[in-house]
């Protein structure tokens, strides 16, 4: 019986431990993520990338955010810029999939990273990005 009670013990005491391995990260976490996939992808050498600080400037919910913009503002950007039809592209995709106007849309973030240049040295710089507050926090724009 003691043996029984012993393994009973065992097993519930390792089952419990596995689940709090898992970590869930935060919002801000979740976008530092996403903001460094988005930057390794165009660095020479993207194991040298660091945060060193980023905060959200500005949060824009669904609803504000459907006021700008639209299939009209998409249109006018069309010939203007790849990147910037591909940005608003992506975000009105975003927005016509939402019904709750007080979500949270977009997510306007300041940062500060560094990284070695091409010649090996090591600098610091500050960044803004457009996030959306999609599944992957998908970055927009970065500048």
């Amino acid at each position: 019986m003691k043996a029984k009670l012993i393994l009973l013990l065992s097993i519930v005491l390792l089952s419990s431990c596995n689940g709090t391995k898992e970590k869930k990260l935060s919002k801000e976490e979740k976008i530092q993520k996403s903001i460094s996939k988005k930057v390794k992808s165009v660095l020479k050498n993207p194991d040298s990338f660091k945060f060193v600080s980023m905060k959200i400037k500005k949060t824009i919910t669904v609803g504000e955010r459907k006021k700008t913009m639209t299939k009209e503002y998409l249109e006018k950007v069309k010939g203007l810029s790849d990147d910037l039809y591909n940005q608003a592209k992506t975000e009105l995709e975003f927005l016509d999939k939402q019904t709750d106007p007080n979500k949270e849309a977009v997510y306007y973030v300041d940062f500060e990273a560094m990284g070695t240049n091409s010649f090996g040295a090591l600098i610091k710089n500050k960044f803004s990005a457009t996030v959306l507050n999609d599944e992957n926090y998908t970055v927009v724009h970065l500048k």
